[in-house]
């Protein structure tokens, strides 16, 4: 990874007021995404004062945060492991506890570059004011708000319409007879149904922190690295000015370096999203088609969890892909800026040349390009999959 860092030479200009402020608004925008995370125990703040200056209430603070996490996250994943041995529905029980266990990884991968997170923002800022980007920030926090709000309601009502399911009444029927059956006649029948019910919760208001943090991160980090590569594209398009030119290639320099960070630190999350929300969504559509023989008030429970991931991973896809595309734009036009200065031809020439041409793109796991074409080919998946598992399941009846 290389290591982040910005220009300090760069020409600053008198931006206009609105400018000024909307550069020191845009890490306020990250005010929710930051509060999500600090509640997972991971600090993106990025204040260099912030280890010296912590009082030991705020490290006890932490702590707590810390051990309560680590306990929200391994306790589904360790009942979950006793479901599959218990419950009849095996196929269904069984990915559940993998995907709980990569959701787990990705945490700690965020916890491992939480720093180099909070420096990304703080580069983005300064490039954001330098370059005079006159986002309104206000609306992009709002934004923000709204999307995690929608994702956590999603959560909060899918965890309610399970608790009035056929499916849990199922369940906890199967697991109230188990316990009476196999002799463990200490333990009261309501035993398992109550850690089944726990399980549930804290997997459903717990760990799903994490998820909309993580995709609301990503998202619009891909958002604001999209519209600064548009900023760059649009003032390549009219320089006229030595000066101007220079700070546009410093710029484009630092914001390919931000992009390549991004996919080092976000791709194997980004990854673990895209596969969790591929199985939740299948998932979702199997149990539509195939398990439903209830009502329909019943069916809003898988309807709730089709939404919410469908969100997750539409909203990754869409925005890294912008993202990417806005950067071959701006790159598109760097290496034809020398044309635009006829006087500094051959020396911007070579300056493009030696810095300026590497690929513009972010991965899956650094093994699959993000780009518009990945979301026809995961519900391509879907769909081969589903019919796949239809026929074989008729095969076998």
């Amino acid at each position: 990874m290389k290591v982040l860092t910005v220009s300090n030479n760069w020409k600053v200009v008198n931006a206009p007021e609105n400018c000024r402020r909307s550069g020191k608004e845009f890490l306020k925008s990250f005010t929710p995404i930051q509060l999500l995370f600090y509640m997972k125990g991971v600090d993106i703040s990025s204040n260099p004062w912030r280890e010296s200056n912590k009082s030991k209430k705020h490290i006890l603070l932490n702590i707590f945060i810390q051990s309560g996490n680590i306990f929200v996250l391994v306790f589904p994943v360790v009942f979950q492991l006793l479901w599959v041995l218990i419950l009849p529905m095996k196929k269904i029980e069984g990915p559940l506890l993998l995907v709980f266990v990569i959701q787990i990884s990705s945490y700690y991968f965020i916890r491992r570059f939480q720093n180099q997170i909070g420096q990304i923002l703080n580069i983005l800022n300064r490039i954001s004011h330098q370059l005079q980007c006159n986002t309104d920030y206000r609306k992009r926090k709002t934004a923000i708000y709204v999307f995690c709000i929608v994702m956590y309601s999603l959560c909060v009502a899918y965890l309610y319409t399970y608790f009035c399911s056929e499916r849990r009444i199922i369940d906890q029927e199967h697991l109230k007879n188990y316990t009476l059956s196999r002799g463990f006649s200490k333990l009261s029948a309501n035993c398992l149904p109550l850690l089944r019910d726990f399980a549930v919760s804290f997997y459903s208001l717990g760990n799903s922190i994490i998820i909309i943090g993580t995709t609301a991160c990503y998202t619009f980090l891909c958002v604001q690295m999209r519209c600064l590569f548009l900023h760059i594209a649009n003032q390549i398009r009219f320089v006229k000015e030595e000066d101007s030119t220079y700070q546009l290639l410093h710029a484009y320099d630092e914001l390919a370096n931000v992009l390549s960070n991004i996919d080092d630190i976000f791709s194997y999350t980004v990854f673990v999203l895209v596969v969790s929300s591929m199985a939740g969504l299948f998932r979702t559509i199997y149990s539509l088609i195939f398990l439903l023989g209830t009502h329909f008030e019943f069916s809003t429970l898988y309807w709730f969890s089709g939404i919410y991931y469908s969100i997750v991973l539409l909203s990754v896809i869409f925005s890294a892909s912008e993202a990417v595309q806005a950067g071959k734009l701006a790159r598109e036009l760097i290496v034809s800026l020398p044309g635009f200065l006829p006087l500094r031809y051959e020396e911007l020439k070579k300056m493009v040349r030696r810095n300026f041409k590497r690929e513009i793109v972010l991965t899956l796991w650094k093994t699959y390009t993000i780009d518009r074409s990945l979301l026809f080919s995961s519900f391509g998946a879907l769909v081969t999959y589903g019919i796949l598992i239809a026929t074989l399941g008729n095969v076998q009846s």
